[in-house]
């Protein structure tokens, strides 16, 4: 074995696989990507722990589990891209996926069931994607966690809100999202994360978050995932 393998040996490589809440999009409507986004803290957090972390964002504002936009095109279907990616960046320990969001816009027509089960399909490739440790061809694979979104902010309900057609009746779709992927997760032994006990969508942008919205869910998030790892 080199040194450059057993350096990376020593090293956790998660993937974050999201949309704008993933990608540090915040809910003051300006575009500029939050520097403290949870990824970005919740890898610095295991790395204060003593963990060795490679952090890898491959995360899209947009992005569904597996539809196409037909508004904005079909690069936003988070199914399309996701083995090529999965297999570039072996070896990976650690695959999180937080989807679903973008699924409850009222274009894409689609029930909580079907978003939950949009996020279990990308989970099943995830969990068979033999990019996990050792040589490009070892059959390994990775530890696979869904965090689940949280519900979308009251103000989504308000007829007043500028984007209230675009996501009309989300708000209740989101609300059932948690315990369908927590009761899906654990058939399929899959590790899952609520979002819902470590973050609020803003009442400025009902799905957004702020920046200390940001560093309380990196921070929760890295509690949590090593006990899954």
């Amino acid at each position: 074995m080199n040194d450059v393998s057993r350096g990376l040996e020593d090293v956790m490589r998660i993937l974050v696989y999201g949309d704008s809440n993933s990608w540090g999009y915040l809910d003051d409507g300006t575009g500029i990507r939050c520097v403290d986004r949870w990824p970005q803290v919740m890898a610095r957090v295991m790395r204060q722990a003593g963990i060795k972390v490679e952090l890898i964002e491959e995360c899209l504002p947009g992005r569904t589990t597996t539809a196409d936009d037909p508004r904005e095109g079909p690069q936003f279907n988070g199914m399309t891209p996701f083995l090529p990616i999965l297999l570039s960046h072996k070896p990976l320990d650690h695959v999180i996926i937080m989807l679903g969001t973008n699924d409850l816009k009222s274009r894409f027509h689609r029930n909580a069931t079907v978003i939950a089960d949009g996020v279990m399909a990308l989970t099943d490739v995830a969990a068979k994607t033999p990019c996990g440790r050792g040589s490009w061809t070892a059959p390994e694979t990775p530890n696979v966690t869904v965090i689940c979104p949280p519900i979308l902010g009251s103000r989504a309900d308000n007829p007043d809100w500028d984007r209230y057609e675009e996501w009309l009746e989300g708000r209740s779709k989101s609300e059932l999202l948690p315990d369908l992927l927590k009761s899906a997760c654990a058939a399929s032994a899959i590790g899952f994360i609520d979002g819902n006990l470590d973050a609020t969508s803003s009442s400025l942008d009902p799905i957004h978050w702020d920046g200390n919205t940001h560093i309380q869910f990196g921070r929760a998030v890295a509690a949590k995932l090593p006990m899954q790892a």
